[in-house]
């Protein structure tokens, strides 16, 4: 022990006594308080800091390489020091002591890089769990890093005795960052070698998210992280074998013993780590041979012969320990649509990930089949009036991987822990006809989700959800209808499908405001700006439009590209792009005011419907009076850019009476006169009949609640009065 400590001793002074070694983790201190310090206070703080760490850390990783290349050709592998090799010290003794002292060294950089993110993260009133959580996250990730690097540095210049040892290491650097990252793991989808690339932050497949980022991978992360420890195990004892082997010794059989015993351990270490994979890979490839999954160029849709109408859902949804779902979903159906559509079968979609327990029609069980997502009840005979009520009682784990998606794998849907994300999409619940949930590609290589190409049948129905077992709330788009320990409800009006969301969220509220922000910890302060200007739109709305009907309740602000089917989802706006906080409260503002207009490809004459013309018209008037810009500012692209397809659209074939114009130039005139209060008068006449242009597949009631311009005049005239003998 006292020949270690010397020699540890030794190497401490040979990195702690060089002034420009100890220059650099000064120079890293600054660089890291300069670059987060500086993040604007809206601005994502880990997403900022993990990108800034992301290449930062890859760079230090050639500073490791060449540290750990030094202390050995120093001293081990250097022709003027051969005398030492007859010394009473062991190559184990060296080689441990270089390891540990230049660990200790870039450890230095390990614990900066945590406690700056740490210090700004608290600045910021992050909760400290969560902050104690995502530096310890940095910290593990930086210190595994250096670990493996300067494992693999070291038994380089062991092995590889001549100068070109700085071109190889370097070579090592760059093939264990970036040629790997590039080349095996993102073009060849090698993604089970993310546990030998060096630096994992520089990988992409834990997305910079403060929910769902590696907390889904937490398993994984754990087994690499156990294999990496081995892994560095193995690559020291590979080099003390190699140098015991150029000087044998008589401890021959220990050394060989030892050598073996490294291999199997990692070996073994690399089990648990590949079985993860396994299993992620072998869902996928069930998918791939399924013969019910239609190819992109077979142009898969959904049967319209096969839907009907679910007028009611009534979903009991639970929890249980091992992430597994218990879910019995109630389904109201008109007889009439299906005698009137021949079924004998009723044909549902439900995802794959779901085995099917037990279902019933009215009072009776009913046998079933399954073909990957499509799911057939056999019928009895049906009535000619009344509802069918079909029960389905069904069970599973949801953790759907896809290794193609957002370049480096990602999850479709997943459910581990409070970190739950279910898309209507996914088909998580029952779905009426064949739907497709999945599409091969064309040449038959991957899958893709299939609502990414074929929109899903979209009709309204009424929903009521009921949650158990969850520690921390849920969101969807439904409003909530109670809330207790463990337990929740919601209930209301789906026309768009409906989602479930679960992690570490902030609900954001303001007063009276009857809309309501959720985010990620760390976009806080951006949903609470975004807010403060949505609720100032709303307050100088609601002030003269009555009665105000609001569309839109509430803003679930989750940075996440995993959701395909973001923007408007029901009453709730799913945001899943960082948006200038002005813009993105006016989408709010504009879907609240205004709601859908997904119906306007319909209108192919605007004077026939001057609905779309109506709505820019109430972002007109706003924009003249609460931000002060002048007409011809609005004209030059100023304000609002809701406005100007409607009002300024020089489009001939839908609006060639130029009616756009003439109403904002009508609008304008009486502006410029100080008749606000009439203007206010004639737009909430209109928007009391209705503005909203939806899609009439989904609300055919209101869909064809057509404005033609010939009213507009007449109401224009009638409260502006015929002053002008016009």
């Amino acid at each position: 022990m006292n020949k270690w400590l010397r020699q540890f001793r030794f190497e401490w002074n040979m990195i702690f006594r060089n002034l420009w070694l100890l220059a650099l983790p000064l120079a890293f201190a600054v660089m890291n308080v300069w670059t987060i310090g500086s993040v604007a206070p809206e601005s994502n703080l880990f997403n900022e800091a993990y990108t800034f760490h992301a290449f930062v850390h890859t760079m230090t990783l050639g500073l490791v390489m060449l540290v750990g290349i030094l202390s050995v050709r120093r001293d081990i592998r250097r022709s003027s020091y051969e005398w030492s090799s007859a010394l009473p010290v062991p190559y184990a003794t060296k080689v441990s002591a270089k390891y540990l002292a230049g660990l200790i060294y870039f450890s230095i950089f390990t614990l900066i890089a945590a406690a700056v993110f740490a210090w700004f993260s608290a600045q910021r009133g992050i909760a400290p769990e969560i902050t104690v959580e995502y530096a310890l996250y940095f910290a593990v990730t930086y210190e595994i890093s250096y670990m493996v690097t300067l494992a693999l540095a070291m038994l380089l210049a062991i092995a590889i005795p001549n100068r070109v040892v700085y071109l190889i290491g370097f070579c090592a650097w760059m093939f264990g960052t970036f040629f790997m990252d590039i080349f095996l793991i993102d073009k060849a989808r090698l993604y089970p070698l993310q546990t030998f690339h060096l630096s994992r932050l520089f990988l992409v497949t834990n997305q910079p998210n403060d929910t769902w980022g590696f907390r889904l991978i937490g398993d994984e992360l754990l087994y690499s992280r156990l294999f990496v420890l081995s892994f560095v195990l193995l690559l020291l004892v590979a080099g003390v074998t190699v140098l015991n082997r150029i000087r044998p010794t008589k401890h021959k059989l220990a050394v060989w013993s030892v050598s073996a015993f490294a291999v199997l351990l990692a070996a073994l270490a690399f089990v648990p780590y590949g079985q993860i994979w396994q299993q992620r890979y072998e869902g996928y490839y069930a998918k791939l041979a399924d013969q019910t999954l239609k190819s992109l160029d077979e142009s898969p849709e959904w049967n319209s012969s096969d839907l009907f109408k679910i007028t009611e859902y009534d979903l009991n949804v639970v929890r249980e320990p091992n992430d597994s779902l218990r879910i019995t979903a109630k389904l109201t159906i008109p007889g009439d649509d299906l005698k009137a559509a021949g079924n004998r079968e009723l044909n549902l979609t439900l995802n794959r990930n779901f085995n099917v327990q037990k279902i019933r029609v009215g009072d009776n069980e009913a046998s079933f089949s399954r073909k990957g997502d499509q799911l057939d009840i056999k019928l009895p005979a049906l009535k000619p009036e009344g509802l069918l009520e079909v029960e389905i009682t069904y069970a599973g784990t949801m953790m759907d991987y896809a290794p193609g998606f957002q370049g480096q794998g990602s999850f479709y849907a997943f459910v581990k822990g409070d970190d739950l994300f279910l898309p209507g999409y996914i088909a998580w619940y029952p779905l009426a006809g064949h739907q497709p949930v999945y599409v091969k590609e064309m040449d038959g290589s991957g899958i893709q989700l299939g609502s990414v190409f074929i929109p899903h049948a979209p009709y309204s129905t009424a929903f009521k959800l009921s949650l158990a077992g969850f520690d921390r709330p849920l969101y969807t788009s439904l409003p909530e209808t109670g809330r207790e320990q463990g337990k929740q409800a919601f209930e209301g009006q789906v026309s768009e499908g409906l989602s479930l969301f679960g992690g570490d969220f902030l609900e954001l509220e303001s007063g009276d405001f009857p809309g309501k922000a959720v985010t990620t910890p760390y976009n806080a302060k951006l949903g609470e700006d975004i807010l403060a200007q949505w609720k100032k739109m709303y307050a100088y709305f609601s002030g003269w439009i009555h009665p105000f009907e609001s569309r839109l309740d509430q803003l679930l602000f989750l940075p996440n590209e995993n959701y395909v089917k973001y923007s408007v989802e029901n009453q709730t706006y799913v945001m899943i792009y960082l948006f200038d906080k002005d813009y993105a409260s006016k989408m709010l503002m504009n879907q609240m005011l205004l709601g859908s207009r997904k119906g306007d490809y319909l209108i192919e004459n605007m004077s026939e419907d001057v609905r779309l013309q109506i709505r820019g018209l109430m972002w007109y008037l706003y924009t003249r009076e609460e931000e002060g810009f002048s007409d011809e500012e609005i004209w030059q692209g100023s304000g609002n850019g809701y406005l100007i397809q409607e009002l300024y659209a020089r489009d001939e074939g839908t609006d060639p009476d130029r009616v756009g114009l003439q109403m904002v130039k009508q609008v304008a005139q009486a502006l410029d006169e100080g008749k606000y209060k009439q203007v206010k008068e004639v737009l909430n006449y209109f928007y009391a009949k209705g503005i909203e242009v939806p899609d009439p597949n989904v609300e055919p009631a209101i869909a064809d609640n057509k404005i033609p311009f010939t009213e507009w005049e007449k109401e224009w005239k009638r409260v502006m009065g015929d002053e002008n003998g016009n």
